[in-house]
């Protein structure tokens, strides 16, 4: 695509292929990716030495395995020392691994699980160097990640002031953007000419631009952890105006975000596909006024739209009564008709040619997951109040070619997440159905767990498979997966699994930094985002922001390496305004590292005290 004038390039955010979901659910991983002759991986802020570690640290119960990057034919000593005074802590081989299929790289491993001493190590392998310094303990590694994960959602904010106090760095405060949103015309009148009130909402990514079908399924992550977990972020827990309300703040910030969606519906017909500008907006944006006044219209319908905000309006609905009943009934009144209109026209897809420049397509030409999310959320919804139609939804649930499904999951593919809300929210169904479907979810957790042996870095995700737009979020949506799979069983060999997935994110990987802002000697500090990006020189990118991560599925930026091996498809330093396909940001991406920094945290007591159950 053309550059705009402003400099700032179009992210184009056909993220994910419908074929994505299968090929890391393994139906087509047996193809091998093989490694590019000469090809050297772009860095940023990368980590110098050849010895890969979590550089936060390990639980003290937790499988603590470094990925060591070496062409040695044989084991290699091993020794970790403590950092404050040198000592020798423990000492070993590493294993041979060899060729990683996913960077391509020749790599050892080296185990140090049986420490269980807390203190602050380095891991020094012969012939190839020493560590960063980590920790190893019993206290929670991540203890503010999910706040500040969070604190992402409110800095992303539009139709109110973002204010100071709030932010972790006040001088990324600014004016409200697009409160015209309030009345927003319809691309060439597709809606007879009425104007949609979609004030309220979450800049999706490194735009402007509010897409229900990506909304719905970051909304849904959120408030599956409430559901969950519903003391995770109480009232007062989190940065945010509504603090002190009684309401607990993570369903305050999904609620506020959440506005637009109801009123994505016209008078009549399927909901707008998605609402933004008319052209690309400056890289980075340093006039709210100017980002204010370009040209903005809601574009034309399509049933998938429809069916989010079906769920999401009926999900939001079902968690806002204890506390609102009012705005509760309002939302159900939006589930309920959102749902009469896609059913009318159930199959309705976006015309990706229909509509402006300034915005991502988002795709998707299968509406049956869809549909089976939306009559989930309706149907447990319904059920909670005593409505007489919750009958109807059920009979939808259960007739779906998707009852029970678990598996990979993104915002094209969100059969899973009506499943695991089904095990998460009560409801009348047959004690054997969901018996059946923690069957799925542990069995699609034992072939992550099994994949792990196979990779020379803990990336969760098959390395004979691409790595899609987005690649780390898929990984946190497996940890999600993961995390769910050890509440409902216990086993904590999904925990331990998960861990080793915040390894990869956190520094063990084969871009050599942690994805996560903020987090670890070599962290990524240079993000596609047009708020946060050199907007005020000096200040850094606020911590726990999660990077897309390397991409060598759909390539369409000029920054972004190709003919990389998977792992190492990644954009180097200071190429965020030019590097949407791998270093965007994007709300359906830092709501799963949310949950599973929160869960994580919240179970670190499993595997955190000296001789946890399995420590070795």
């Amino acid at each position: 695509m053309p550059r705009t004038p402003t400099g700032g390039p179009p992210p184009a955010r056909r993220r994910s292929a419908r074929r994505t979901a299968a090929l890391l659910a393994g139906a087509l991983s047996a193809a091998l990716l093989s490694p590019v002759a000469g090809a050297s991986p772009a860095t940023a802020a990368a980590d110098p030495s050849a010895v890969r570690v979590n550089q936060i640290g390990y639980l003290t119960g937790a499988d603590k395995i470094a990925t060591v990057v070496t062409g040695a034919s044989a084991p290699l000593a091993w020794e970790l020392r403590a950092t404050a005074d040198n000592a020798l802590v423990a000492s070993g081989t590493t294993r041979v691994h060899g060729w990683d299929r996913a960077s391509g790289d020749q790599v050892h491993q080296a185990d140090f699980s049986a420490v269980t001493r807390a203190g602050e190590y380095r891991l020094t392998v012969a012939s190839a160097g020493t560590s960063v310094p980590f920790t190893v303990g019993s206290a929670p590694l991540y203890p503010r990640l999910g706040q500040e994960g969070m604190q992402y959602f409110y800095f992303h904010r539009m139709g109110t002031p973002v204010e100071a106090q709030y932010l972790q760095n006040g001088a990324h405060a600014h004016a409200a953007l697009h409160p015209g949103d309030s009345s927003v015309p319809c691309w060439n009148n597709w809606c007879g000419g009425a104007r949609l009130d979609v004030a309220g909402s979450w800049a999706d990514a490194g735009d402007f631009g509010i897409y229900p079908v990506n909304h719905a399924v970051s909304a849904w992550t959120l408030l599956n952890l409430f559901e969950r977990d519903p003391a995770a972020y109480g009232d007062g827990s989190l940065a945010v105006p509504e603090r002190g309300n009684g309401r607990p703040d993570i369903v305050d910030e999904v609620a506020y975000g959440s506005r637009f969606m109801a009123g994505m519906l016209p008078p009549t017909g399927l909901a707008s596909h998605k609402v933004h500008n008319h052209a690309w907006s400056a890289f980075p944006v340093r006039d709210v006024g100017a980002e204010n006044a370009m040209a903005r219209s809601a574009m034309p319908p399509s049933t998938n739209a429809t069916y989010a905000v079906a769920r999401t309006t009926a999900q939001l609905s079902r968690v806002l009564r204890p506390h609102d009943p009012a705005r509760a009934d309002e939302l159900w009144r939006s589930a309920r008709t959102a749902w009469q209109r896609a059913e009318a026209q159930p199959d309705v897809d976006y015309a990706t040619a229909n509509d402006a420049e300034g915005g991502g397509d988002y795709p998707d030409t299968k509406n049956s997951d869809d549909r089976y999310a939306a009559a989930v959320e309706l149907f447990l919804t319904a059920g909670a109040r005593g409505d007489t139609a919750a009958a109807a939804y059920r009979q939808a649930v259960t007739s779906s070619p998707h009852y029970g499904e678990v598996g990979q999951f993104d915002w094209q593919e969100v059969a899973a997440t009506g499943t695991l809300s089904l095990l998460a929210v009560a409801s009348d169904l047959p004690a054997a159905d969901l018996a059946r479907m923690r069957g799925a979810l542990t069995t699609f957790a034992d072939s992550v767990v099994a994949g792990l042996a196979a990779e020379g870095y803990p990336a969760l995700i098959p390395g004979g498979s691409p790595y899609p737009w987005g690649s780390n979020s898929f990984i946190a949506n497996r940890m999600l997966l993961l995390g769910t799979a050890h509440q409902a069983t216990g086993d904590l060999r999904y925990l331990r699994a998960a861990h080793r997935g915040m390894d990869y994110l956190m520094g063990t990987n084969a871009m050599r930094l942690s994805y996560v802002t903020g987090y670890g000697e070599y962290a990524e500090s240079d993000l596609h985002d047009r708020l946060a990006w050199g907007r005020f020189p000096g200040t850094p990118y606020p911590r726990g922001w999660l990077s897309g991560g390397p991409n060598n599925q759909d390539i369409n930026d000029p920054a972004t390496p190709k003919g990389r091996p998977a792992a190492k498809s990644y954009a180097g330093p200071g190429t965020a305004p030019e590097a949407w396909c791998s270093k965007e940001n994007t709300v359906n991406w830092n709501a799963p590292l949310v949950w599973v920094a929160t869960y994580l945290d919240r179970t670190a007591p499993l595997l955190g005290a000296r001789g946890a159950p399995g420590a070795r």
